[in-house]
């Protein structure tokens, strides 16, 4: 084998270079050393310097090289991923709709470009063709960077869902757009179609990854708010100021209570919580980017719709609003949790707080509708007669409007009127609410006394609170307030319309019955007697006629009520009637009896029917 000869690299030949260079500078400084000597160390110097010079010549000249190759192989990968990223501006074709490959290759190449433009900036040549490069590279980033953001906005849109609600008269199967039910209120819903959601979030990273973050989180931002205030504008949103409601009729703003209750519910259980589940899969869950984006796309939404709320909670606080206040309370109940949840960081702090507000000035304004309906109820204006003593309007719409409608929010009542500076109960089977609707019932009541004195005749006075007082006890025994009201309260209602029954029985038949007393009646058998009971009997019979003319008239609906005071009347004074004839039988008085007992009961029968008539006789006297 020839010999080997062993060449160090330039590197380390200049570095012995340096190190002889230096060993001669020490040896040419000793003081003992001969001229001879010292001429013969510069000599070996100066060639050293030479050499050294040639090496760092060398060194720089390979260097130069390197740095030519990297930027030129810079070059050619620019030029690479050029190709592929200008390729697709003349293309009309959408890179998220030609399949995985496809994009994929896209997608690379803008990675690969953004690292060729750092790698580019950080290379310490100088000149124009190094600028040159870098602006041509920035150039196609930033043609990448704007058609990404297309693609995004194209996918967002065009690969939205529509959320179907489903039907129970469906045969229960779900098609792609049907949402199945977790847990009451709480729906899975897809914003887009799931198998685009990996390329969101490629478009995503890369983006990030080229410093193009906000550019990113602002179209997504902004397309995002645009789909869901369209999703809620289809839902029946509008965007009206306080101002503009507070003026619209009560009859307009009832019927968009109604459209409001179920698209907050919507917008909050299925569309916000799909936002935020597409933000956290795009974002990931734990950055602050994924929770900022949300609460820009949710926000204006959210407001538009607390708006409305706190423009229903101005307002005169009447009657007919309380049922659509209390709707849209429990409506806000019923999203409350998710609000809090979707809005748990800082940026949707103030989301939340908007949302709290309105739902405690809903439920003051409902609260204060309740309390004030007593109010309503003694200021009642209504001065008329009502025809014939029966149920006044006031005391069927308070009736209904407690025992009919009030039910259905008694949980939601019972919260909003207690209020933690109320005294306790005085028993721990008594409540707040049902305080306050024994209050109502007596209120009603008082009202209806002075009612009762629009009456001249006291007897109708006391059919009209029988009537009313009866149809009050009714309707709250056969609802659900009686376990609330209580059967005390009821008891007394009972004791009320009966003591008004007997003074109705007393006030109109006593005179009647009266007419038949025997004091003065002549001693003996013979024609006194007889004239005596005549007048007796004729006089009855003029009173029972004119009571039966007045009271024909008169009204009870309840055919429970009208047997009743029909028995008592038959008890007190029917029977009367036929006991006096009875007794002075002997008398031969039949010719003059007009009406016997049973022609009595009968016409008694057409008493409280509300159809005034008239008795009309043959000669003879009988009907």
């Amino acid at each position: 084998m020839g010999d080997i000869r062993m060449f160090p690299s330039a590197p380390m030949r200049r570095e012995s270079l340096i190190a002889a260079h230096n060993l001669l500078k020490e040896l040419e400084a000793n003081e003992s050393l001969t001229d001879e000597m010292r001429k013969i160390l510069l000599d070996i110097d100066t060639k050293l310097s030479k050499n050294l010079s040639l090496e760092s010549e060398t060194s720089e000249s390979v260097e130069k090289s390197s740095k030519e190759d990297e930027f030129d192989e810079v070059k050619g990968k620019l030029s690479t991923v050029k190709e592929v990223i200008m390729g697709w501006e003349s293309n009309n074709a959408m890179i998220c709709e030609s399949g995985s490959e496809v994009s994929d290759e896209y997608i690379n190449a803008v990675q690969e470009v953004s690292g060729l433009v750092e790698q580019l900036r950080g290379m310490c040549s100088e000149g124009n063709e190094i600028e040159e490069s870098i602006s041509q590279a920035e150039d196609v980033l930033q043609i990448a960077m704007a058609r990404l953001e297309e693609e995004l906005l194209y996918v967002l849109v065009q690969k939205r869902r529509s959320y179907e609600p489903f039907r129970a008269e469906d045969d229960g199967s779900e098609g792609d757009d049907v949402a199945s039910v977790e847990e009451p209120g709480l729906i899975d819903f897809d914003l887009v179609e799931p198998e685009v959601v990996p390329f969101l979030k490629m478009v995503k990273s890369t983006m990030f990854a080229a410093n193009y973050d906000q550019e990113f989180c602002a179209a997504y931002t902004r397309t995002q708010k645009e789909v869901l205030e369209d999703c809620l504008v289809g839902l029946g949103m509008e965007k009206n100021s306080i101002d503009e409601l507070l003026k619209m009729e009560w009859t307009i703003l009832d019927s968009k209570i109604k459209t409001w209750v179920q698209m907050i519910k919507t917008a909050v259980h299925v569309y916000l919580r799909a936002e935020k589940q597409l933000c956290n899969q795009i974002f990931g869950e734990s950055g602050p980017d994924a929770s900022l984006c949300f609460v820009n796309t949710a926000k204006s939404s959210m407001s538009c719709l607390l708006i409305f709320g706190h423009a229903m909670s101005l307002g005169p606080h009447t009657p007919e609003k309380l049922f659509s206040l209390l709707d849209m309370y429990e409506a806000l109940a019923d999203v409350r949790e998710q609000i809090n949840a979707l809005f748990s960081a800082e940026d949707g702090s103030f989301v939340r707080a908007e949302f709290e507000e309105v739902m405690e000035r809903m439920g003051d304004s409902a609260k204060a509708t309740f309390l004030g309906f007593g109010n309503v109820i003694l200021s009642d204006p209504s001065v008329d007669q009502f025809p014939g003593g029966g149920v006044h309007p006031l005391t069927s719409w308070v009736m209904n409007y407690i025992t009919v409608y009030l039910p259905d929010y008694f949980k939601t009542l019972d919260t909003l009127v207690q209020d933690k500076s109320d005294d306790p109960p005085i028993t721990p089977k008594d409540s707040l609410l049902g305080s306050h609707l024994r209050s109502l019932g007596d209120k009603l009541k008082s009202n209806l006394e002075k009612k009762s004195h629009l009456y001249k005749d006291v007897a109708l006075q006391n059919v009209f609170m029988m009537n009313n007082l009866h149809y009050i006890q009714n309707k709250i025994m056969g609802s659900e307030l009686r376990s609330i009201i209580g059967d005390d309260w009821i008891r007394t209602q009972i004791v009320s319309y009966q003591q008004h029954a007997t003074s109705y029985v007393r006030t109109t038949w006593s005179s009647v019955v009266a007419s038949l007393r025997e004091d003065g009646i002549p001693s003996g058998s013979g024609s006194g007697v007889k004239n005596f009971l005549k007048e007796k009997i004729r006089i009855f019979s003029v009173a029972f006629e004119e009571v039966y003319r007045n009271q024909t008239g008169w009204v009870i609906r309840d055919e429970q009520l009208k047997e009743e005071l029909r028995i008592s009347i038959s008890q007190k004074v029917i029977l009367a009637y036929q006991s006096f004839i009875g007794r002075h039988n002997k008398y031969d008085i039949e010719k003059y009896v007009k009406y016997d007992s049973d022609e009595l009961e009968t016409l008694l029968q057409d008493f409280f029917e509300g159809s005034p008539k008239s008795l009309h006789y043959s000669r003879g006297g009988r009907r």
